[in-house]
């Protein structure tokens, strides 16, 4: 489940709604998904411990397709 959106999380994706094509956020959310010990896939590092899912660029990613989204059906 979602955290709550921070206006910071709001402002990077209106930009990148605007800068990325919808193929490349979508590619981020198929990456940046839940494993099976509720962690992220996309962030898995050898050394450093994958972050509970969602992650903070599946959150972007995600509010970025909203936006592109809205866009498009204006």
């Amino acid at each position: 489940m979602a955290r709550e959106m921070t206006d910071q999380i709001r402002s990077i994706a209106e930009v990148l709604a605007v800068m990325s094509s919808p193929n490349a956020v979508s590619r981020i959310l198929s990456e940046h998904s839940v494993d099976s010990t509720g962690h992220c896939r996309g962030c898995r590092y050898p050394t450093v411990a994958a972050p509970v899912w969602p992650c903070r660029l599946w959150e972007i990613a995600d509010e970025t397709r909203r936006n592109q989204e809205l866009r498009a059906v204006k």
